[in-house]
């Protein structure tokens, strides 16, 4: 392992919906209460309006419910979930803070750019043997902070009424989250650069404030106490709780722990923990080490298991054992709007 290690450091659901398709109660109850609380919120930059809601989640964690924000298409099954009424919907996974832009009601290109997949150099060690050994790191990095900071980016896709699928790319987002000790929480998002061979005509010039929120103690939906635990053991049923599925694929586990850690203040066992959890479960590989989209050696790991169409990853420091990043690739056959393989979404902690 430690020559592995050596050797990296040298060398992370926008999905789909049809547009006419009927409101499940639960969906009904979520609409009801954005637009009771819509008005709360309501910025305006250049040709896109930002509406936030007032309660909830960070945007862009792993599957956060967004009012018309498209999900992909045969991306897993729909589910209750208990804590949200993430985001990995940043992606969230809580009633969320989201962000609404206008230009995803006009078509999109025929062939969306999307950002450039990460380089991988192959890595021979196991994805158990390399999780254990990042939990045991974990376990010995310095406190962490109450300060979550992340660089994201999602493709917005609909399903036009002729079936067609259009897909709209928006801008980065830069995201702070800051936890006070009283328990009130405060989001500021602002636009960030594009990405390499994304065009800048018609996004927000980076920097400029997209939401700016506070949430007193309570509005935030995922309090201190329900926070994962620092136990292996106890993970499992921790996950099964929080989501309402006993029976989650290794995809969904890697995007349930991407909207933890977008959404809460993690401590090191914790965090370990959610890491020893990874090395019991089935179908993760590891994908190889990379470079990351904020220049850090990372080691990629994979599950294709949530949906033949997409790949979930999570990115993990060799030299820390902290999680870096999330990302989902689209890798079917059936679309016309992306290339196969592309990046669909993707979250970079500042750590």
């Amino acid at each position: 392992m430690n020559d592995l290690l050596s050797d990296v450091l040298r060398a992370a659901d926008p999905g789909t919906v049809h547009r006419d398709s009927p409101l499940s109660e639960r969906a009904l109850g979520e609409l009801a209460a954005y637009e009771a609380a819509e008005a709360a919120a309501t910025t305006a930059t250049g040709h896109h309006q930002h509406r936030v809601r007032p309660a909830a989640r960070h945007p862009l964690s792993a599957e956060a419910p967004r009012r018309g924000a498209p999900r992909h298409p045969d991306s897993g099954r729909r589910r209750p979930r208990r804590r949200l009424s993430l985001a990995a919907g940043a992606v969230a996974t809580f009633a969320a803070v989201a962000v609404f832009v206008i230009a995803l009601i006009n078509p999109g290109p025929a062939m969306a750019t999307t950002p450039p997949l990460l380089e991988l150099t192959p890595v021979s060690t196991s994805a158990p043997t390399l999780l254990t050994e990042m939990a045991q790191m974990q376990r010995t990095q310095p406190a962490a902070g109450s300060t979550i900071r992340a660089q994201m980016w999602a493709l917005n896709t609909s399903i036009a009424e002729d079936g067609s699928i259009e897909s709209s790319v928006t801008e980065p987002q830069q995201s702070e989250t800051v936890f006070a000790a009283d328990g009130s929480v405060r989001l500021r998002l602002t636009a960030a650069s594009p990405f390499p061979g994304q065009e800048a005509a018609g996004l927000p010039r980076p920097g400029t404030v997209l939401a700016d929120e506070n949430f007193p103690s309570g509005q935030w939906e995922f309090p201190a106490e329900s926070g994962p635990p620092a136990s292996i053991g106890e993970v499992g049923a921790y996950l099964a709780t929080l989501t309402e599925d006993p029976n989650l694929s290794a995809g969904q586990t890697l995007r349930e722990i991407a909207g933890i850690l977008s959404n809460y203040p993690l401590t090191r066992n914790q965090e370990a923990a959610l890491l020893g959890y990874l090395a019991t479960l089935d179908n993760i590989a590891v994908a190889g080490a990379t470079t990351d989209r904020l220049g850090r050696s990372g080691i990629v790991f994979q599950a294709r298991d949530r949906s033949p169409e997409f790949e979930d990853r999570l990115i993990v420091s060799p030299k820390s054992g902290q999680i870096l990043a999330a990302e989902t690739l689209y890798v079917g056959s059936s679309r016309t709007d992306i290339a196969s393989p592309s990046v669909v979404d993707y979250v970079a902690w500042e750590r």
